[in-house]
């Protein structure tokens, strides 16, 4: 009989495309060796009661927006690893640079400070780091990138559909596995309205806020990007999808016969533009009203949306500043630590099956970026990376206890019920009942072709 390093021992196994499954965990190294029963290890975690989940993939995190890329790589991952995140995908941003200028450090960061595994997509903007695509995809193993049809003001810049349809064709020549990923809102229809909304709303409220970034410029920027998508030949991958009007387009893309994979984020599945605590939940594009949310989780349950990250883009209240109203609150917030339990609470509440949040959150990000079965699944050759779940765990929302550089959460002083209790990265337990108990060990993942 194996002696294994790690046994997780008498929990209920939640196996994407499988279902649940009464089984242990045998761990040798780094990966996962044996499902079955009365199995032996040097170490073992009793599961009784808990449901063991593989660790959650958030495709969509944005690290090196308020400290240095190195700070947040170390602080943003150790809040993702306490909230049972393994796996995430980097958006890197250079507005003009070559990426080869930034890649060794980003690598480098991940792999000597971070807690969880990274993969990365370049934020593409210019004719150079479109030229050298082919040469990132060879050189660090990236198969995804990423498109701004609507910029934000100081932040970030928006590319014409020029820009954007010899992006999709550098995309598709690299191979039929590499994805564009894209922000879709029509930029001119955002410019005017935020503009019209400074004029005539010097003062305002989160739900004003929806008025700057309106339903239909998702819309409308989905089917351009999905029209412009089919004509290059690659896959779609839309980011936050944030509206019923958003959700009808990428119907009718799929309708048309685009390859599109649809994505989410938890703020919109867990925040309304009436929410209480105002300012600190204004994001880009914004929480919209409840009917939009209602609409974004009846696409969760009929499958129209594949996969659930969070857009996580930490800052601290200061910089934050939801004093400053309407216009002057920055837009991002940390949603890293409180990704699966709000995930798991408001997915509850509207009657969604827990193996159906478990694959948005797993294995279909995992699918579409060429990471399965090494992560999203639970399975002998696969990463032992795991999150330990009891459903019935109620916490109150405490900026503190997530533990990345924030100081405040969009969802502070809410009540969320389902919490990780431990997390399993790379064979070992790392988060234990709220607690870092080991160092970091994760890693930046290069990707090939399949």
């Amino acid at each position: 009989m194996t002696e294994h390093d790690l046994v997780v021992r008498n929990g209920t196994l939640v196996i994407p495309g499988i279902g649940r499954v009464a089984a242990d965990v045998g761990i040798l190294g780094d990966r996962i060796v044996t499902l079955g029963t009365s199995l032996s290890g040097k170490e073992v975690y009793d599961a009784t009661g808990k449901v063991v989940l593989p660790g959650i993939f958030d495709p969509h995190v944005h690290i090196g927006n308020e400290l240095s890329f190195e700070e947040e790589a170390e602080s943003e991952t150790r809040a993702a690893i306490l909230g049972g995140v393994t796996t995430i995908g980097i958006f890197i941003r250079s507005l003009e640079d070559s990426y080869f200028q930034h890649l060794p450090a980003f690598r480098a960061a991940m792999d000597e400070r971070a807690y969880v595994d990274s993969i990365f997509h370049p934020q593409i903007f210019t004719d150079q780091q479109i030229d050298e695509m082919p040469a990132y995809t060879r050189d660090y193993g990236i198969r995804s990138y990423k498109f701004y049809m609507s910029g934000m003001p100081g932040i970030v810049k928006s590319v014409g559909d020029d820009v954007l349809l010899r992006g999709f064709r550098q995309v598709a020549s690299i191979g039929a596995d590499v994805i564009a990923c894209v922000h879709c809102e029509t930029g001119a229809l955002v410019a005017r309205a935020r503009e019209e909304l400074q004029k005539n709303r010097p003062q305002g409220t989160l739900a004003d806020w929806e008025d700057a970034h309106p339903a239909d410029a998702e819309a409308l920027a989905i089917r351009t990007a999905a029209y412009l998508a089919k004509i290059a030949g690659v896959h779609l991958y839309v980011v936050h999808v944030s509206s019923k009007q958003g959700i009808a387009a990428v119907k009718l893309a799929r309708a048309d016969g685009t390859a599109l994979t649809a994505e989410t984020i938890t703020p919109f599945l867990g925040i309304s533009s009436d929410d209480a605590n105002g300012f600190l939940a204004k994001m880009v594009p914004p929480v919209r009203t409840p009917e939009h949310r209602a609409a974004l989780w009846a696409a969760v349950r009929d499958g129209t949306l594949d996969t659930v990250g969070t857009d996580n883009t930490s800052r601290r209240r200061a910089s934050k500043n939801p004093q400053g109203g309407l216009h002057g609150a920055r837009p991002g917030h940390p949603s890293l630590g409180t990704h699966l339990p709000v995930l798991l609470h408001h997915g509850r509440l509207h009657d969604i099956p827990l193996e159906r949040l478990v694959d948005m959150a797993t294995r279909k990000p995992a699918q579409t970026y060429g990471l399965y079965p090494r992560k999203g699944t639970i399975a002998p050759g696969s990463d032992a990376d795991l999150v330990i779940v009891d459903l019935d765990l109620e916490k109150v929302v405490e900026p503190s206890a997530l533990r990345g550089m924030s100081d405040f959460s969009p969802f502070e002083g809410r009540l969320l019920r389902g919490w990780p209790v431990a997390t399993i990265k790379g064979g070992r337990i790392v988060a234990r009942d709220g607690d870092i108990v080991a160092p970091p060990s994760g890693r930046y993942l290069t990707r090939t072709a399949p």
